[in-house]
């Protein structure tokens, strides 16, 4: 070529030689120019440089969407982000790297917790709230006559399922006079009362 001048970066060298993309001079138009026409090496076929957030996705780059800002589903780093890839974005309770549920954190990172509705690892039960007395304790534990915890449905809870020991096995206190003669007693009629054949304290009246 020949333009009339000794000028570069006009399409001509001072050399008389032909200017392009590619020729590893930066000319007019080039922010680099890396000697070669091939994209995904810092500087692409078009001689403009390659970097996470310019919207184009370059072979080491898992996603780029023209910004470096996280949480929008490519970080900043230009990796995709999910819920399990371990890194906590904006709309995720938690992620814990995995996607698996009863570790603190279900697949759809969301926190697990006891009275979410949902029975997670050490809950034996999960009734959607943190409420005693409703067959479900605060603690997810399943709540029953003998677990030695006195629900509002029971009288007592002595820890079992044994009567004649002041507690019956239906959490009913055990009383001379309630009707059920208990081990310790000789008798009971279901009341208090004396000179019925069963005296108050629940022994057998007799003549002599």
């Amino acid at each position: 070529c020949d333009d009339g001048n000794a000028v570069s970066g006009d399409g001509c060298t001072p050399a008389c030689v032909v200017e392009f993309c590619g020729d590893g001079t930066i000319n007019n138009g080039e922010t680099c120019d890396d000697g070669n026409a091939v994209s995904n090496d810092g500087c692409s076929s078009l001689c403009q440089p390659e970097f996470c957030g310019d919207g184009v996705k370059q072979a080491s780059e898992g996603c780029d969407d023209g910004n470096t800002v996280s949480s929008d589903g490519c970080s900043s780093t230009c990796v995709v982000e999910f819920c399990g890839d371990g890194v906590k974005q904006a709309i995720e309770e938690c992620d814990d790297g995995n996607a698996v549920s009863g570790d603190g954190c279900t697949p759809a990172c969301v926190v697990e917790f006891c009275g979410d509705g949902t029975i997670n690892n050490g809950e034996t039960c999960d009734d959607g709230n943190a409420l005693n007395n409703d067959g479900c304790s605060s603690t997810c534990v399943v709540e029953f006559c003998g677990d030695g915890v006195q629900q509002a449905s029971e009288e007592c809870d002595d820890g079992n399922t044994v009567s004649n020991d002041g507690c019956s096995s239906t959490c009913i206190v055990e009383v001379c006079g309630d009707g059920v003669k208990q081990a310790s007693e000789e008798c009971d009629d279901g009341n208090a009362v004396s000179n019925d054949g069963c005296s108050a304290a629940c022994v057998v009246e007799f003549c002599g």
